[in-house]
């Protein structure tokens, strides 16, 4: 697949996202469609910039303001603007709940992944949140941090869904590897920003390194967003604290059987095309995967700018 193909695949993948995207989106999101090699050769901005401006490529793109989207797709440019400024706001608001989140047993990372990790805000959406938590101990962290977020109103149910918390999908440390090796998950775990659990994070880079065979720019890098909220030693002496108070097989064994329990008896569990796991070292609640939708929209997409030319 040459250069001109992955960006103009690119561009397609992030419109089904409504999202278009500067030069340096594309080079840094840049898609190899080309699975024949174990990883793609990464390319040099400067290489995506000069390919941007080849007469043959835009003839299937458009560009406004320094964006770069689908022919006839135009308002996604100030859709983007507008919706970026929201999910700052938000940001805002998950950064100073994570200073608390931190505080709390078992829980060694949370990640914000879905439009809002890729800075696509609206007023009435949620905050997705994906947790690691310490080994052995998943069913207590998960009741310890939906109880929380529960009682101070932040935690997504029913129809209480702005600015809370949709806690669906939990690993444990010594689990981080996405099963789900497609284009869908590389997008998703190269766009999660941490909260906070520096070092779990960077564990979790390590382990899903599958996502450069998708993302050529992917790498390990110490440096993290401006929204994590670091560690200190007084925030670990809090939370071994209250680990030390919970630490108990019996509480974990007793909260395993009621939860798996109660994601059995939920008729969304059975929803045909859902990814549901509820095991002591994975707790994921899908039942109506966007993987697949977006994987649609983006092959429509890229078939009908492809016809082009």
């Amino acid at each position: 697949m040459s250069l001109s193909g992955n960006i103009l695949a690119t561009i397609a993948y992030f419109d089904a996202f409504d999202l278009p995207l500067t030069s340096f989106q594309i080079w840094k999101h840049l898609i190899a469609l080309d699975q024949d090699v174990t990883k793609p050769e990464s390319v040099p901005l400067g290489d995506v910039v000069a390919v941007l401006d080849d007469p043959e490529l835009r003839g299937r793109i458009a560009s406004r303001d320094g964006f770069f989207f689908l022919p006839g797709r135009e308002d996604t440019v100030s859709e983007r603007i507008r919706s970026e400024k929201v999910a700052v706001a938000k940001l805002k608001r998950v950064r100073r709940l994570a200073s608390v989140l931190r505080l709390l047993p078992f829980v060694r990372m949370i990640g914000i992944t879905g439009s809002l990790a890729m800075k696509k805000g609206k007023s009435d959406s949620d905050w997705d949140f994906f947790v690691v938590v310490r080994a052995g101990r998943i069913f207590t962290g998960r009741t310890i941090l939906t109880g929380f977020l529960q009682a101070i109103r932040r935690r997504r149910h029913g129809m209480c869904i702005r600015d809370r918390a949709c806690l669906n999908y939990f690993v444990t440390e010594d689990n981080l590897t996405i099963p789900t090796e497609d284009l869908f998950s590389a997008n998703e775990y190269m766009c999660i920003i941490p909260l906070f659990g520096k070092e779990t994070f960077l564990r979790f880079m390590l382990r899903n390194r599958w996502i450069a065979r998708f993302k050529p720019d992917f790498r390990q890098t110490e440096a993290l967003p401006l929204w994590t909220v670091p560690d200190s030693r007084k925030t670990v002496a809090v939370r071994s604290a209250f680990e030390r108070l919970l630490d108990s097989d019996v509480l974990e064994n007793w909260l395993g059987s009621w939860q798996k329990e109660k994601i059995m008896r939920n008729p969304n569990t059975r929803h045909e095309g859902g990814y549901i796991e509820a095991s002591d070292r994975t707790l994921v609640f899908l039942p109506h995967p966007h993987g697949p939708v977006i994987y649609e929209k983006f092959r429509k997409r890229l078939g009908e700018v492809r016809l082009r030319g």
